[in-house]
């Protein structure tokens, strides 16, 4: 249960980067702590892991331009979303 506690939690530090950048209201500090905790609870293939990694090497020029600097934050409460979707699990019964 600890690793589902671990995402849950890499995943609201997430949201809250997130919301803070769609409001262009993020620093360095926030970013870090997201990407320490992402990485540690999420494999390199995870739509947040990915989208994360995107918004920290955007970082630097997007916090000169709001608007940029808010594009990135939705971008990433979009993969935030995905990567709490439920895993697909086959179905014998339909799927044969």
């Amino acid at each position: 249960m600890a690793t589902d506690r671990n995402r849950i939690s890499a995943q609201m530090i997430a949201l809250e980067l997130a919301m803070k950048a769609a409001q262009g209201e993020t620093d360095q500090a926030m970013l870090s702590a997201a990407l320490c905790a992402v990485h540690g609870s999420f494999p390199e293939s995870d739509p947040l892991t990915i989208e994360l990694d995107d918004f920290a090497e955007r970082f630097p020029r997007s916090r000169r331009d709001p608007e940029l600097l808010r594009d990135a934050g939705c971008q990433l409460w979009g993969a935030i979303r995905r990567s709490s979707w439920p895993a697909y699990a086959r179905r014998a019964d339909i799927e044969g």
